[in-house]
């Protein structure tokens, strides 16, 4: 390869002093430099002096250049986060610079009044947005490097290869209309792919520039609808470490990389992989749904993982070679048995030290001769460093001789021989937010087996395959996107006990596990990092685009961006990949055939497998595609909303494979000061009036600290606000702040009194101090539903009003580790209540419910509508029909005369006829038109039927039939039959209602039969009683019938629906005839108004 020069840009490269490291990118940038420079490139190095010049004397030879730079950065400030700082101002520096000649790479530092500040932690704490300037010293380097890089290093061509995106957004795009640079961005750590910058600065910047710059208005998209599922989960992932939510003056750092970079590179493929899908976290949906999403699938060439390494220098020395003992003495520790080792900056979300900590405590309550050395570096230079974690120390101090807690930075010979001297390595990272965690790998190279977390970032290191695999590494952990994560903290608790175990009981597993740790992390090497990325150079140089493999896209699930001639070459992996995602068109184009010649069984092997995968975008196209309703029918069963008379919103969901499913539920201000927030969750007992398909009680249950979660704040004052509202939620504050009247919102219940919340771990001074962002409050938080002890893969919940929006949007973690989101419309549809009669209409002529009419009726349910049986039946002989049905709701009976309790057996209340008018109502018929056969039903408990013999056929329902009629009247009665032999049953109606005259009811239910009932009693007095208590009326209603007895029923409702073969009368007055009983017409009507609404997960 011909000699190229390669130019670095970073905020951070301190890799030759540990006194100016505050983390991983130091060693990555410096040790690529030393790589290249070892391979006969040249090399230059830009970045900030952070106020060392002097320091660094001390140690090395700087010169200083004849570069002086007087000039101004111009700061144009967002007023909302600057309230009082001049919206337009700007930074006069007078920029210096100097060189450091080391390995071969000449190192630039710039020195001026801006980059010179904070030299002790290099960054500026977050807290100073919106209050002090100092938080624009990387913006700063930004503007003085690309003037030193134009004016001293002009002589191209030249690789100018930018370190993390935040502190290089401007360089592709300053340069992309360069000839002489090509521009490289190295993502070293995993930021939100959504952080943003004002755009009013970047576009003032690119005008200093004279550059031309990407469009600004592509980069981002339109926000999603305020009302959507898309803005509901948008809101509830500000509260997570992988998304900041901004205003629409805003652009996106990743996109404005993506946009002009040549090369986007990262430091594993894992790492890779993650970034440009997200595919299986929070954030995933989301990421789908933007631009910059859809420009890298597009050009996968322009993606490298570079990869990272150990320093040469650590590979060098030989664990051996350590006094094991000699060292744990060093560091305190007294115990007997293995020790575990972390060393991390003080991080405790992205780091999990927060759990690291609880477990700790727990494991050395029963294990007390465990050793832990536990690094959690702060500052920098060489004086002491603060105590950053009060609660932390505390821990350490009440565990001398088994805790050696440090906030110092080490060189490199300290922390070797901390790492040699352990038995085993921690490090419960957080979020995906590890590139490639070299103190991880450093670690195993000394031996030390890993107890981490089964991140796709790290999955380079072997820790996640099966403890017996023949190469397998150590310990996994489930991964975590929460703060303060009670179940991850347990996790490590048990996995430190394995661990424990393993070593004392199994030494050839801890021995094979120690050898493959040690093998694996010393083939990680600097210099194959730099020939990766020296060829990727030469190529990008030379115009070529890099080669992307099929296997790449096949793995990242971009199946579409695959050539056309892999689906003959590889056919046998995509078509395994294709049918594992659901994907119809992939899987068709591979088989060689039309997606509309698949079989069946195929489309049922693609939807299930997206269904297991909880794709339910795919799903639902799937189900459409195929032209399925029961596989739309089983797709909306899955999550189900309802609410009850007393306001109550229940939601069920259910998915085999779920572990656990938080719903999106909004923080409610508390009167208890300001900024302070608590989500209004409680666990209520179900409503009294039951519903169909009610279980035991479903409890919405809010949790401690673990939901406390955080999101970029953008201003000092937000900032604070939001740890104060961390406090309250974590049990750092004195009270719950429960709302004060007046403050109550649709979708919020009061939290009951419950555990003692955990105590917090950080406090806010603690929180605002750390270099980790402190949120505001997004106005939502994600509440955890409560499982079903009996049905696996079942949760359930409560609110006292719907969910805020649309939709009620929930996550749902799976236990595989992938996490989606699923949402169900919030928004009734046309109808809230389907009042259905029975015999007839909802029942086939055998009296039984066809399959397609109960997904139909599974169709309502999923809406969140009701299931109503009005039928004319009394509630005795409906009993074991409902129970067959399996109805378990409310159900009208007698013809409106009773509210029957299916799920309890109870009847809630039934009206009696007077028997005296019964039989004056006998005597003025038969007056008119001769005798007829009578029957009557009794009251309640006795609830018997009994009719004179001449009912002959129509004697279904197992009647007691009496010769004397006068024993039709011993017990109370609810209603009257009558039947003629000789007249049909609409004259005998319409005789019998002009006899009398309005006293009573009189309805014709079933052929031969007419029913005489107390005064105002039928089946739309019946259905408007048990609407009210179900929280419906008549305009909330559809309405199905096939008698005259159903024409109160039809007319209360807004929509009346009859059967085809229905009485005249009904079917004169209905809005919509619908095909007969025995051709499913109910399901057919239901499955066009309640058809699943798909949507995206």
């Amino acid at each position: 390869m011909t000699q190229v020069h390669i130019i670095a840009f970073s905020f951070e490269c301190g890799g030759f002093d540990s006194r100016l490291m505050r983390g991983g990118l130091s060693p990555l940038v410096w040790n690529l430099a030393r790589q290249y420079a070892s391979r006969g490139h040249r090399v230059s190095l830009i970045t900030p002096a952070h106020g060392h010049l002097e320091l660094l004397r001390e140690r090395f030879d700087i010169q200083e250049l004849d570069y002086r730079d007087e000039h101004t950065v111009p700061l144009v400030l967002d007023p909302k986060v600057w309230p009082d700082q001049p919206a337009g101002t700007g930074l006069v520096l007078d920029t210096r610079a100097h060189l450091l000649r080391l390995e071969g790479v000449d190192v630039y530092l710039l020195s001026d009044s801006h980059l010179d500040l904070l030299p002790d932690r290099l960054y500026p704490p977050p807290a100073t947005e919106g209050r002090d300037l100092a938080h624009f010293k990387p913006l700063v380097f930004q503007v003085d490097g690309l003037r030193f890089l134009k004016r001293y290093l002009s002589d191209g061509p030249a690789v100018v290869h930018g370190f993390e995106p935040a502190y290089h957004y401007l360089l592709p795009a300053v340069l992309a209309d360069d000839d002489r640079y090509r521009t490289v961005s190295t993502i070293a750590a995993n930021a939100p792919i959504t952080q943003k910058v004002y755009r009013p600065q970047v576009e003032r910047l690119l005008e200093l520039f004279e550059a031309s710059g990407p469009d600004l208005d592509a980069l981002d998209g339109p926000p999603p609808a305020e009302d959507s599922p898309a803005a509901a989960m948008a809101r509830a992932l500000a509260g997570t470490r992988m998304h900041v939510e901004y205003g629409p003056d805003y652009v996106g750092v990743f996109p404005l990389i993506a946009a002009d970079a040549d090369l986007v590179d990262f430091v594993s493929p894992g790492q890779l992989d993650h970034y440009v899908t997200w595919e299986g976290t929070p954030l995933g949906a989301l990421f789908e749904s933007l631009p910059v999403a859809r420009g890298l699938r597009e050009r996968p060439d322009r993606l490298l993982a570079g990869g990272c390494g150990i320093a040469d220098s650590w590979l060098a020395r030989d664990p051996e070679s350590v006094d094991r003992a000699a060292v744990r003495r060093s560091l305190g520790l007294t115990v007997s048995g293995p020790v575990f080792y972390h060393a991390a900056r003080y991080a405790v979300h992205h780091k999990g030290q927060l759990e690291l900590m609880r477990a700790v405590e727990e494991v050395l309550a029963g294990d007390p001769e465990l050793g832990f050395v536990i690094r959690c570096s702060t500052g920098g230079g060489d004086g002491p460093a603060a105590v950053a974690n009060a609660a932390f120390q505390r821990l350490a101090d009440r565990h001398p001789g088994q805790v050696c807690l440090d906030w110092r930075l080490a060189d490199e010979e300290a922390l070797f021989e901390e790492a040699a001297s352990a038995d085993f390595c921690v490090f419960p990272s957080k979020f995906e937010l590890d590139g490639f965690l070299i103190a991880q790998a450093e670690a195993m190279a000394c031996g030390a087996v890993p107890v981490a977390t089964a991140q796709r970032v790290t999955s380079h290191f072997g820790h996640q395959r099966p403890l017996d695999a023949p190469d397998a590494t150590g310990f996994s952990l489930p991964g975590s996107f929460r703060d303060d994560d009670p179940e991850l903290a347990r996790a490590l608790a048990e996995r430190i006990r394995h661990a424990v175990t393993v070593f004392r009981t199994a030494p050839d597993t801890y021995a094979r596990l120690s050898d493959n740790a040690r093998r694996l992390s010393r083939s990680f090497t600097w210099g194959h990092a730099a020939d990766l990325r020296l060829a990727a150079y030469e190529r990008l140089l030379r115009g070529e685009p890099a080669p992307t493999s099929v296997g790449e896209l096949v793995a990242r699930g971009w199946l579409d961006a695959l050539p056309p001639t892999a689906f003959a070459e590889h056919r046998d992996l995509i078509v395994r990949a294709a049918t594992e995602r659901g994907d119809a068109d992939a899987l068709a184009r591979a088989l060689g055939c039309g997606a509309d010649e698949l079989g069946a069984d195929t489309w049922d092997r693609l939807f299930a497998s997206a269904f297991d995968r909880a794709d339910f975008a795919r799903c639902a196209e799937l189900a459409l595609r195929a032209d399925r309703p029961d596989l739309r029918a089983r797709l909306a069963a899955r999550f189900r909303l309802s609410s009850g008379p007393d306001g109550v919103w229940r939601v069920r969901y259910a998915h085999p494979g779920a572990s656990r499913v938080e719903l999106v539920v909004e923080v409610t201000p508390s009167a208890s000061g300001a900024g302070q927030a608590e989500a209004m969750v409680a666990c209520r007992d179900e409503a009294t009036v039951p519903g169909p398909g009610r279980t035991a009680a479903a409890d919405l249950v809010g949790v401690g600290p673990e939901r406390a979660t955080l999101a970029a704040p953008r201003s000092a004052a937000r900032s604070a606000d939001t740890a104060a509202a961390t406090a309250v939620a974590s049990g750092d504050a004195t009270e719950h702040g429960t709302p004060a009247a007046g403050h109550r919102r649709p979708g919020t219940v009061d939290r009951p009194a419950g555990p003692t919340p955990r105590a917090a771990l950080e406090s806010v001074a603690e929180t605002l101090a750390s270099d980790e962002p402190a949120p505001s409050a997004g106005g939502t938080v994600l509440r955890p539903l409560t499982p079903d002890s009996e049905d696996d893969g079942v949760f359930a919940g409560t609110l006292d009003g719907p969910p805020l929006g649309s939709h009620a949007v929930a996550m749902v973690t799976l236990r595989s580790g992938r996490v989606v989101w699923d949402a169900v419309p919030v928004r009734m549809p046309a109808f809230r209540l389907v009042a259905t009669d029975l015999d007839g209409t909802l029942l086939r002529s055998d009296l039984t419910v066809s399959a397609r009419t109960r997904r139909a009726l599974d169709l309502v349910a999923a809406s969140g509508a009701h299931h109503l049986v009005v039928t004319g039946r009394p509630a005795v002989a409906c009993k074991d029909l409902l129970e067959k049905l399996g109805y378990r709701g409310l159900a009208v009976c007698g013809q409106g005369a009773q509210l029957y309790d299916a799920g309890t057996d109870r009847l809630l209340s039934s009206l009696s006829l007077d028997r005296d008018l019964a039989r004056s109502v006998v005597e003025r018929v038969e007056a008119e038109l001769g005798r007829v056969e009578l029957g009557v039903v009794t009251s309640p408990p006795e609830s018997r039927f009994k009719v004179t013999p001449g009912f002959g056929e129509r004697v279904r329902h197992g009647w007691d039939v009496t010769t004397d009629r006068d024993l039709l009247w011993v017990s109370p009665i609810d209603k009257l039959i009558l039947h003629h032999p000789d007249v049909d049953e609409d004259r005998l109606a319409a005789v019998t209602r002009r006899l009398t005259g309005g006293e009573v009811t009189v309805v014709h239910s079933v052929k031969g039969m007419v029913e005489v009932l107390p005064e105002g009693t039928d089946k739309g007095s019946g259905v408007a009683r048990a609407a009210e208590l179900l929280g419906f009326t008549g305009a909330d209603a559809v309405a199905f019938g096939d008698m005259p007895n159903d024409v109160p029923l039809l007319a209360w409702a807004a929509h009346g629906v009859a059967v085809a073969g229905a009485h005249h009368e009904l079917r004169a007055m209905a809005d919509e005839i619908a095909p007969g009983n025995d051709e499913d017409g109910v399901a057919a009507v239901l499955e066009r108004l309640f058809a699943p609404v798909e949507v995206h997960g």
